[in-house]
């Protein structure tokens, strides 16, 4: 069994030969599975390079492998070098990446516990006591003072136009703001803000698959709480209603 990474590079252009992450990411000529000139899993067959497939251990559930791609996302951030110990972080959101970047973050020895800042305490809890729940607002006017300028480092998984002008409210000043939502909607903000604050705003793309594999191998992430159904390929159209289904995460 293996799992492969959707960014397929070219190996020969100014970027590519630069290697590690930024080669991985941000090819030139990359194509995408799925979404960039590369038919994805919705075809019958499709077709990776070898450099893109990893290996999934015999210890890892095919079930559990399927959270391979997302969790490498969230250890991007980690990758990145954007969280210290002594930071106070906050991951805004609590779908199924803005849990799994929460799962990640929490295992960083962090001084301060995380904060989850989300709509949906039943899904909080499947953390544990790893974080720190605090419901979100409608928006960003009606946060709490007390969570106003507190965080050090926040975690934009929301998906949404709010969450950008959320999390300026939560940073500290010269706080990083790490940009994990794919929203492609226009969206007027202030950057006043931004800019009096001196805010540090980083985007965060996919991540390194050796490293999400190994957390699972270790098997001290239990990623099977996320799973909401299993179906047999003979009732993917129930699936794909499912995964369209408010509240469903896998």
């Amino acid at each position: 069994r293996v799992c492969g990474e959707l960014n397929i590079s070219c190996f020969s252009c100014c970027i590519c030969k630069r290697g590690g992450p930024v080669a991985r990411n941000h090819c030139l000529k990359r194509r995408v599975l799925g979404i960039i000139h590369q038919d994805g899993t919705y075809a019958e067959y499709l077709n990776l390079p070898v450099a893109n497939l990893h290996a999934v251990p015999d210890s890892i559930s095919t079930e559990d492998a399927t959270f391979v791609e997302p969790l490498a996302a969230a250890c991007r951030i980690v990758e990145q070098g954007l969280v210290q110990a002594e930071h106070r972080v906050c991951v805004l959101g609590d779908g199924k990446l803005g849990l799994l970047i929460a799962e990640v973050l929490a295992r960083q020895n962090l001084t301060t516990k995380l904060t989850l800042v989300g709509r949906h305490a039943a899904k909080a809890a499947l953390l544990g006591d790893a974080v720190v729940f605090q419901q979100a607002p409608a928006d960003a006017s009606k946060l709490a003072a007390e969570l106003r300028g507190a965080f050090d480092v926040i975690v934009d998984a929301t998906g949404t136009v709010e969450g950008l002008k959320m999390a300026a409210a939560l940073a500290m000043p010269m706080g990083t703001i790490v940009l994990k939502s794919t929203c492609a909607c226009q969206a007027t903000i202030d950057t006043s803000g931004f800019v009096v604050n001196e805010l540090n705003i980083v985007g965060s793309r996919c991540g390194p698959f050796p490293e999400a594999i190994r957390l699972l191998a270790e098997g001290t992430l239990d990623v099977s709480k996320y799973i909401s159904g299993v179906f047999p390929i003979e009732r993917v159209s129930e699936a794909l209603d499912m995964a369209r289904s408010k509240g469903c995460l896998k």
